[in-house]
């Protein structure tokens, strides 16, 4: 057994393959490269061949430095007889099924598994390493990974000239989902579009859950006309789903921006398709859209515009300590205490700070402002900020329950951002301390309780890791005082 951590909690991983595994691998995309990085030096693992018809594709420098057999056709593997599992990397299931019929005429047992980048990297070889790149809802990429990916496209487009588009999708009216068949069947809706987001992609494309219901997409060497082709695609694949998952309607709004012709920074392109998305929603849902050339999405705001208006108008503690410094220290505790990595709880840090950014007296379109669009609007607002879009997820679910009765969203348990829910068990924490002048660990325990009786609020195993974290410091440690 391997000993790992999901979302802070200590698990057993069980190694599911012996020793002195064969491997052979179909697609050499950017997870197959992830796969080979994982595996160099592993000797309990040995990989016969990789099958990939794109000379170009990423992963083939490292498998010919690693002395690994490139094919173009995949049916070479048909003749290796000493392969115990074929990996397939590609998302094509209709390849996997085919496959399958050729290996049973041949009589052969041969495993074959599906799936794409950091779902079948942990499924297979129990590494931890790749939680912190993937969503462990639907096994995609993660908002993480996705804007490492985007700056390397973009590094590699402005080196060699090289175009890639970017897609996000967004569920049409997935809270009504939600609400009318709950949220078990939420979850199983947003597996099945996850799916058919990454079934839909080539092996060299990255498939990414945003947070909540969106995802997105990072298409490389694709012009305006292909990813236009792949997003129908998408949205043809999901508008079919509905039936077979009982939710009929069931829809994507998609935005499309492409490099380089609408911009050339993470920050550019990321805008003008979140914009691009929005629009599609407000055309009705249910379809591809795609800025024109020279037409701009509206200015959004400037953080430091609304850092001072939450400095100046935001709720303050009698010892003029703001609540959202207080959630900030909060949030890195239970990091920590959750076992999180550095730079998750750095992202936390900087959550916990802005969590309510979006209550600052700023105008955000017409009619009156309604408490439960703080989170939108200060996820909107940060979400174009280049070294602020790790917590966007952290900052638009931070008011999500764990049993589905919160808001904007009304998503439930793991459809939650992990970081959301920690900033939500900060925020109850600091409500429950605020008149006090000084706290210690032992008023963070009875916070933890007070906090628990709001059953459903958190996810309960992060109230009780939170909880054996403390009780191994010494009770009058002091955290935080004026």
């Amino acid at each position: 057994m391997k000993k790992g951590k999901e979302n802070g909690v200590k698990v057993e991983v069980p190694r599911i393959f012996p020793k002195g595994l064969k491997i052979f691998i179909i697609g050499g995309g950017r997870a197959c490269k992830a796969l080979l990085e994982t595996i160099m030096g592993d000797a309990s693992m040995e990989v016969l061949g990789l099958a990939e018809i794109n000379p170009e594709a990423e992963a083939l420098p490292l498998a010919r430095q690693l002395g690994i057999p490139i094919f173009e056709d995949y049916r070479v593997v048909l003749d290796m007889p000493q392969v115990d599992l074929i990996l397939n990397l590609t998302g094509d299931k209709a390849l996997e099924e085919e496959l399958r019929d050729l290996l049973k005429k041949r009589g052969r047992q041969t495993e074959i598994l599906g799936g794409l980048g950091g779902r079948l990297l942990w499924g297979v070889l129990g590494r931890k390493d790749y939680l912190a790149w993937t969503d462990p809802l639907t096994g995609l990429f993660n908002v993480a990974y996705f804007y490492r990916a985007l700056e390397e496209e973009i590094e590699r487009g402005m080196r060699y000239g090289s175009p890639f588009a970017l897609l996000f999708m967004d569920a049409d009216n997935f809270k009504d989902i939600n609400d009318r068949l709950g949220h078990l069947q939420g979850d199983r809706v947003l597996k099945a579009i996850g799916d058919a987001v990454a079934s839909s992609l080539r092996s060299a494309d990255i498939a990414v859950r945003y947070g909540g219901d969106e995802f997105t997409a990072i298409l490389p060497e694709t012009q305006v006309e292909g990813a236009v082709k792949v997003a129908e695609r998408v949205r043809k694949k999901v508008e079919g789903l509905g039936d077979s998952l009982g939710v009929s309607p069931l829809s994507l709004s998609i935005g499309v921006a492409v490099f380089p012709l609408d911009g050339i920074t993470a920050e550019e392109l990321v805008r003008r398709a979140d914009w691009a998305m929005y629009q599609a929603k407000k055309m009705g849902g249910n379809r591809v859209f795609r800025l024109g050339v020279g037409k701009e999405p509206p200015a959004f705001f400037r953080v430091e515009d609304a850092l001072s208006l939450v400095s100046q108008k935001g709720e303050k503690d009698k010892f003029h300590r703001s609540h959202s410094e207080v959630v900030s220290k909060f949030s890195v505790e239970i990091g920590k205490a959750l076992g999180l990595n550095r730079a998750m709880v750095r992202l936390l840090r900087v959550a916990g700070a802005l969590h309510d950014i979006g209550k600052a007296e700023v105008s955000f379109g017409e009619g009156a402002w309604n408490y439960k669009e703080h989170p939108l609007i200060g996820a909107y607002m940060l979400r174009h900020v280049p070294y602020l879009r790790g917590i966007v997820p952290m900052v638009l679910y931070h008011h999500e329950r764990y049993d589905g009765k919160g808001f904007p969203k009304g998503l439930m348990g793991k459809q939650i951002p992990q970081g959301a829910q920690v900033v939500l068990l900060a925020d109850k924490l600091h409500h429950f301390l605020e008149h006090e002048p000084q706290w210690r660990v032992g008023d963070l325990l009875k916070a933890l309780d007070e906090a628990e009786k709001d059953v459903g609020a958190v996810d309960p195993q992060m109230i009780e890791a939170f909880r054996e974290a403390l009780k191994s410091r010494p009770q009058d440690q002091l955290l935080l005082a004026f």
